[in-house]
């Protein structure tokens, strides 16, 4: 059988590392998948869930050195200082790619410091969840989503070529968008709504949490994310995320007044244009 890649190395061992070593090794789509983790245990776990074939804690040179594909699959502030760090203990050429859901700020700094050997293409698979952790990985993560890789002109055609069959061939639907054309559009799909999730958790009486049902528990599934990583994220798309949760209070103030006008008709109107948008969402997807 003829092997996508060689050898896969993925750097972070979570849910999105996980998966995609998982689904890697269940589509026989590389000969052998290296994991690296922090933590001898999620090592461990990986190989006993099938994410890998061997792991480590430390970087391992010639691991790194066999691989011609490298994932980095850490929080996104870790995304640069790893790179450059295998950057500095590789010599050959490979393709290096990475799962954080921020692009702008990673791929320009990457852009200006990888050495040319080295083919970056930076990719964000729409497939998070509230959980985390290898114990939450599974092999059929990435089918059916939206993954996004965001060539630059810099990019090398053929590295974005192969990120996209990367992607594709675990179930991925790829679609091509500069980074900040997805750092804008993703604040408003993904970061918003989970600050949204914060504010109706934060903003709700703890008599009327006793009293939450599938609605609220619905909207607020993302609240239970690590707050590191969320801290990472608003961090690293700050400007976006304030352009989109603007848009989203102006919305809110709109419905405030048209419920202060107590003009039903007008509310009528926003909540069946809401319906049709999320009609429209469900036909997508389904």
């Amino acid at each position: 059988m003829r092997h996508l890649f060689n050898q896969v190395s993925i750097v972070g061992l979570g849910l999105m590392g996980g998966s995609l070593g998982m689904a890697i090794r269940r589509r026989k789509l590389a000969r052998c998948v290296i994991g690296f983790s922090r933590h001898e245990a999620t090592i461990r776990r990986a190989k006993a869930r099938g994410a890998i074939d061997d792991g480590c804690t430390e970087f391992c040179p010639d691991w790194l050195g066999q691989s011609d594909l490298v994932v980095i699959a850490t929080p996104p502030e870790t995304v640069v200082p790893v790179a450059r760090r295998i950057a500095r203990m590789t010599s050959h050429s490979f393709l290096l790619t990475d799962v954080a859901s921020t692009k702008g700020e990673i791929v320009s700094r990457l852009e200006r410091t990888l050495p040319s050997r080295i083919a970056y293409v930076g990719s964000h698979p729409m497939a998070g969840s509230e959980r985390s952790g290898i114990l939450a990985a599974r092999s059929d993560l990435f089918e059916g989503a939206a993954c996004i890789v965001t060539p630059t002109r810099r990019t090398p055609p053929d590295a974005v070529r192969w990120v996209c069959h990367l992607w594709e061939s675990v179930g991925g639907r790829v679609t091509k968008l500069s980074p900040l054309r997805h750092d804008r559009l993703i604040a408003q799909i993904s970061h918003v709504p989970h600050l949204a999730a914060v504010g109706l958790l934060l903003g709700a009486h703890p008599d009327a949490l006793r009293l939450a049902a599938g609605g609220f528990s619905d909207a607020t599934r993302v609240g239970l994310s690590d707050p590191d990583l969320w801290t990472q994220i608003c961090r690293t798309n700050r400007r976006e995320m304030s352009r989109a949760l603007g848009s989203f209070l102006r919305q809110m103030e709109q419905i405030k007044r048209v419920l202060s006008s107590r003009k039903d008709s007008h509310l009528y109107q926003r909540l069946k244009l809401a319906q049709r948008r999320r009609q429209h969402l469900h036909d997508y997807y389904h």
